[in-house]
């Protein structure tokens, strides 16, 4: 530990001892609702937007931290990438409250949390923001005038500090910074210069930057001590900080004048009430104090004093982490193993341990109890709190049981460890990380848990080494070539933007219109595209390649093309994007991926033919089995979260992908969910479609959708000003069975779906299940092959039994078996002619129906020879190699992709029932068989004392064969010879009666007698035979040399 810091630490445990740590307040106490509705209340009377506040989980490829600042919604702003859609780009001023939460990245304070009086992994920062309007004089004034006239805080207590230049960047200081100060009637003194690493904000290695002036805090108010600013000292606090955006910083580091200036500021809500209460202890405020007094009697633990004493610092550490996960949840986040779920999931487990080990109390109880005083703390002012909180507490509880569970399985894995590496002192790097991924050990354990387990057994981490080591597995990872790449068309919709380009009219992806069966047309034709030639032609607006603008396209060229309008899908809402063709008079460009980027839909893909030039006048076309497919699937995908709701109330979205020909839906589930619950939530989609329910969409103002009853919004998810909402129900309107807000495109009634079919469901992360679900002629011949399994067990199990019932199983499995094979043919000939249509194509949709089409024949071929067993056992009857062969179609069958979840774990127990049997019946006939031959042996020589016979194609294993030689009084030597699946093996059984049992010499002068590679052992022996087994790495054609060998082999005397 630094001495600053152990200098800062002593100086706070002499200054906040028990009894001294609070200060008289000069001013009324506050409110921690009063200070931030005063703070948002005076900047809206001064003519900014109030803008609620992001989730505190990043949105997807935004980064891998939390958010931490209230800037981070307003960086298009800044960056000048704002979507000319988007509900900021006309916002000048701004300001909210900001839920932060700090426990990783450039500013972690996890370290500190607990341990002073002033961080916190969750807080609020309020701030407020000019986008081109006010810059510095109005910052200042404004900032002024709310801290003395509003928190009416005296002026002698506060320091401001600037910029002091930097002759390294050749920038000079920020004197009209300090001039402005002065002006304000700021004495001299306060008013402190300081470098880049104080007072230069910048967003990150190149962008917008600019200096900064802060505003500090002095707790004593006495004395006039501008040394103590910014030096780490408890007394003396930064309580507000202004950035002042007023230059770019480029890829070389060099920095340019920013043609429009903006203004960020941020002050810390926590810190702010504790000022504006008299305390240096940020904790000694209305944000913990509930808290601490929950802890207090539920523990009978001694009340808070506000000392950096162990047991204070245990009221601080769970106080401000129960905060930390209850933002978190409610927010969407779940506890897991990877990136920001695990940061929640070990300060959680931090939790647990100091309920138990300070508080001696039950987690499984104190944990939600003080879930419910953060929600009595926040809920107000953050609905998603309020709403959350049953949702918080079962996360919570069933974290718990998972973590109690995990370390029960930890401690054998552990223990297995120390088995092996007998007493050690220092756990190494290598084997901590072995321990963490699992594997030889066990089950995988996190670190957290590695060192709680050593920490017990007095053993220390080598967390050097085990640093190291993560670090080069970085480094590997980091240098593979599946690094994303940047954005092809980013120098398009920058030069786009810079022009003032109207972005693309995407509206007419919405028109369309059903003609039942499951076919959709444009309101106009059959054709998805057609419309937009009656409204109005369509132009190329823009072209690039290889990053870089061009004015046209030749023929393999790979490029970019955005178009004024367009009706192609582009990629959102977990709904791939349309692909297809975009056709001009001089050639067809084909689109591979649509994406939206700064609201241009930009079209990716090649040149097929000819060229494109901007201004070209072209006709849009989709491919749309592709579009119908993610229609039918996404609405789907609706009606799914409906039927899950209706089982599991507590249910929760975590993600969706929906392509053409299948989606998968991630979702909470806080209990197992077994065979009858996924039949009960495929039965109620099914329900949905029969019911033919019109699904309809309206497009509302959001503020006006989130009203709607019941509504569905996905959590972290940023929604235009304008959204679609998807109501789904019957015609007369009286009730909705979903309504979400989705700006995917669906159809028209839940009639064209078909069918619907769950396929498979697994476990995607801690409580978190996957499932995977076809519609449509996917869903029917999922269903089929569905019931063809189920006539395949019921047939397997009435032929072991030789139940007469037989022959109506074969009849019923036939009928199935044709079945499928009739929709399996109608599939290919769908599949091929796509095919045919889409040759030479190089999108993945190619690759994936070339990929449907042979997992389709690979069905087909499983299915005939199927057909082919049932036809021969309705004719000449069964043998038991049909059986083993009609037990390893039915295991080939389950795995095939189009199976119903339900059935394939039906079939599996069946298979898991009948193993034994079906592998006791093959073994006693093989055994019948190979005892037939040896009979036959003998009889043919019976003067031989070696008989030796080989055999092709019996499987049965080795245990087998020698428990039926070792059984058998024989009285000359057996020689066995079992080839068969590409494997050989040699088995010999040497009667005691007539010779010695053979030695180490006798089994090496054996393999080499071989000529091939062999492994030979003594595999068993009783008072009357001993049997030796010999894997063989090869085929041998006769056994003679083995014959002569033994022969001559010294007889017992």
């Amino acid at each position: 530990m630094h001495l600053l810091k152990i200098l800062k630490l002593y100086n706070q445990l002499i200054l906040y001892r028990p009894g001294h740590f609070k200060l008289t307040s000069r001013w009324s106490s506050w409110s921690s609702k009063d200070v931030r509705s005063t703070f948002i209340k005076y900047f809206i009377s001064e003519d900014h937007t109030f803008i609620p506040p992001l989730s505190v989980i990043p949105k997807k490829r935004e980064g891998t931290y939390f958010i931490n600042s209230g800037m981070n919604q307003f960086k298009p702003i800044f960056l000048g990438e704002c979507d000319p859609t988007d509900k900021f780009v006309h916002l000048k001023r701004a300001v909210n409250s900001q839920k932060c939460i700090r426990v990783g990245g450039k500013h972690n304070d996890l370290e500190d949390v607990g341990h002073d009086l002033t961080h916190h992994t969750f807080f609020e920062m309020l701030g407020n923001w000019s986008f081109g309007d006010y810059f510095k004089v109005r910052a200042c004034q404004m900032a002024f005038h709310l801290l003395t006239k509003e928190f009416k805080v005296p002026v002698e207590r506060l320091y401001f500090t600037y910029f002091g230049g930097d002759k390294s960047l050749n920038l000079s200081a920020d004197e009209e910074c300090r001039q402005i100060w002065r002006s304000l009637g700021i004495p001299a003194d306060r008013i402190i210069p300081f470098g880049l690493k104080d007072n230069f904000w910048e967003m990150g290695l190149s962008g917008p930057c600019g200096p900064c002036t802060e505003i500090h805090y002095d707790h004593r108010g006495s004395v006039c001590s501008p040394a103590e600013v910014n030096s780490g000292s408890p007394d003396v606090v930064e309580i507000w900080n202004l950035v002042f955006m007023q230059y770019n910083r480029l890829p070389d580091s060099s920095l340019v004048p920013l043609p429009t200036h903006h203004v960020d500021t941020g002050m810390g809500l926590e810190r702010m009430v504790a000022v504006l209460n008299g305390t240096a202890d940020n904790y000694s405020t209305d944000l913990f104090l509930p808290l601490f007094k929950e802890i207090e009697k539920l523990s009978s633990c001694p009340e808070y004093k506000g000392s950096l004493l162990p047991l204070d610092t245990s009221y601080r550490l769970l106080a401000d982490h129960t905060r930390m996960f209850t933002v978190a949840i409610s927010d969407g986040l779940l506890p897991s193993q990877d990136n920001l779920g695990h940061k929640l999931r070990s300060l959680l487990v931090r939790c647990v341990d100091l309920c138990r080990k300070v508080f001696h109390t039950d987690p499984l109880t104190t944990l939600p109890l003080l879930v419910s005083s953060v929600r009595e703390s926040l809920g107000s002012v953050y609905p998603e709190i309020e709403q959350s909180e049953k949702k918080v507490c079962d996360i919570v509880q069933a974290t718990i049981h998972h973590y109690d569970k995990h370390k029960e399985q930890a401690m054998k894995s552990f223990n297995k460890m120390l088995s092996k590496h007998g007493n050690i002192n220092v756990l190494p790097g290598d084997i901590m990380l072995q321990l963490e991924h699992g594997g030889y050990f066990g089950k995988p354990m996190a670190v957290e848990m590695i060192s709680e387990l050593a920490s017990t057994l007095g053993i220390s981490l080598d967390m050097d080494g085990y640093t190291k080591l993560c670090q080069s597995t970085k480094a590997d990872i980091s240098t593979s070539p599946l690094t994303s790449l940047p954005d092809r068309a980013s120098s398009l919709v920058n030069q786009m933007l810079q022009l003032g380009v109207a972005p693309t009219d995407d509206s007419y992806k919405y028109s369309h219109c059903s003609l039942g069966d499951g076919v959709f047309e444009t309101e106009l034709s059959t054709d998805f595209t057609q419309m937009l030639e009656v409204i109005s032609p369509v132009h190329v607006r823009g072209i690039s390649k290889d990053n870089c603008l061009h004015r046209e396209l030749l023929e393999s060229d790979i490029g970019e093309v955005v178009l004024d309008k367009t009706c192609f899908y582009s990629e959102a809402g977990g709904q791939e994007a349309d692909q297809g063709e975009l056709v001009s008079e001089n050639g067809t460009f084909q689109v591979t991926d649509v994406q939206r980027k700064s609201g241009y839909i930009v079209h990716y893909g090649h040149m097929k033919q000819g060229t494109l030039q901007i201004g070209q006048q072209i006709e849009p076309r989709i491919y749309q089995e592709i579009r119908e497919g993610c229609m039918r699937n996404h609405t789907a995908t609706h009606l799914l979260q409906s039927a899950l709701t209706d089982l599991l109330p507590s249910t929760q979205q975590q993600g969706s992908s929906i392509t053409s020909h299948k989606l998968t839906f991630d979702f909470l589930a806080l209990s197992a969910l077994d065979s009858k619950s996924i039949q009960q939530t495929e039965a109620a989609v099914q329900s949905f479609i029969k019911k033919e329910y019109l699904v309809s969409r309206t497009t509302l103002p959001l503020e006006e959708a989130l009203k709607i009853p019941n509504v569905k919004v996905l959590q972290n998810e940023k929604y235009p000003e304008e959204v679609s909402v998807i109501s789904i129900g019957p015609e007369n309107g009286s009730f909705y069975s979903s309504v979400e807000l989705c700006g995917g495109t669906h159809v028209l009634n839940t009639s064209d779906l078909e069918d619907f079919c769950i396929t498979q469901m697994t476990s995607k992360a801690q409580n978190v299940k996957r499932v995977t679900c076809v519609t449509g002629s996917q869903a029917r011949l999922a269903h089929l092959n569905g019931s063809v399994l189920r006539s395949m067990c019921q047939l397997l199990e009435d032929l072991i039994k030789h139940q007469p019932g037989q022959n109506h199983s074969v009849k019923q499995s036939l009928k199935y078996a044709q079945q499928v094979l009739h929709a399996l043919d109608a599939q290919q000939e769908r599949l091929e002619h796509s095919l045919h249509l889409l040759a030479q194509n190089v999108s993945d949709y190619y690759a994936r129906l070339k990929n449907l089409n042979e997992e389709n024949q690979k069905t087909r071929s499983l299915m005939q020879s199927y057909i082919d067993i049932l036809k021969k056992i309705a004719t000449v009857g069964h043998e038991e190699e049909d059986i083993k062969q009609l037990f390893t179609l039915i295991r080939k069958i389950q795995q095939v992709e189009l199976v119903p979840k339900v059935v394939r774990e039906e079939v599996h127990s069946c298979l898991v029932k009948n193993e034994q049997k079906v592998t006791e019946m093959i073994n006693k006939k093989n055994i019948s068989h190979i005892n037939q031959l040896i009979e036959d042996e003998f009889k043919r020589l019976p003067d031989s004392s070696v008989v030796s016979l080989t055999v092709n194609d019996i499987d049965i294993n080795h245990r087998q064969i020698t428990k039926s030689l070792s059984k058998k009084m024989l009285s000359k030597c057996v020689i066995l010879l079992n080839q068969c699946h590409k494997t050989t093996d040699l088995f010999i059984s040497l009667p005691l009666s007539s010779f010695q049992p053979l030695v180490d010499e006798d089994l090496d002068k054996l393999k080499a007698l071989l000529k091939v590679e062999a492994k030979g052992k003594l595999s068993a022996q009783n008072s009357t035979v001993a049997i030796y087994t010999f894997h063989l790495q090869g085929e041998i054609n006769h056994t003679n040399s083995l014959i002569s060998y033994i022969e001559n082999l010294k007889p017992k005397q």
